[in-house]
């Protein structure tokens, strides 16, 4: 009969003794996984990692809305830089024969969409006029002296890009 109450005892400690063990090691990985969740949670200095993140979250939100209306901003300046002077065509030449140093001149200025004016200056011994002729899209509306036409072709030259308007860094 002992023989048979030791047959039992085998069968029910050696899977006794293997499922404490195995407790045993679930309680180890269970402790260090705890350490490490806290850890995680606690972060830096005790600040709770779930508060950073909202925090964080709330700057990214803002970055964003910041963004937008910096892009808005940005499209109106666009919007009103096409109506600024932006292309400049400058010619100096003599008028007249009989008068040296290139004292007459013709000023063009144009804004984005080629619209301005073309001021031009003739110079004499006696008296100086000043005359301005409107610019619609490139074209005069009005008949230009050849240097009036030389400077309006040098500021339809001048076309404006992203690449010219650029900040130039320093060397």
């Amino acid at each position: 009969m002992l023989e048979f109450f030791q047959a039992w005892m085998l069968i029910f400690i050696v899977p006794f003794l293997i499922l404490f063990i195995y407790c045993i090691l679930l309680h180890v990985k269970l402790n260090t996984l705890s350490k490490k969740y806290k850890y995680f949670m606690d972060g830096e200095n005790g600040v709770n990692i779930e508060r950073k993140l909202a925090v964080e979250l709330k700057e990214i939100r803002e970055a964003t809305a910041s963004l937008d209306d910096l892009f808005a901003r940005q499209e109106i300046i666009q919007k009103t830089q096409s109506n600024t002077f932006q292309k400049i065509g400058f010619v100096k030449y003599n008028a007249f024969e009989n008068i040296g140093n290139d004292l007459s001149f013709a000023l063009t200025l144009l804004d984005g969409n080629n619209n301005g004016i073309c001021l031009s200056s003739i110079y004499g011994r006696n008296e100086s006029r000043v005359f301005s002729k409107p610019i619609y899209h490139g074209r005069a509306s009005v008949a230009l002296s050849q240097e009036e036409q030389d400077s309006l072709n040098e500021a339809l030259s001048k076309a404006v890009t992203e690449e010219s308007m650029a900040p130039k860094e320093e060397q």
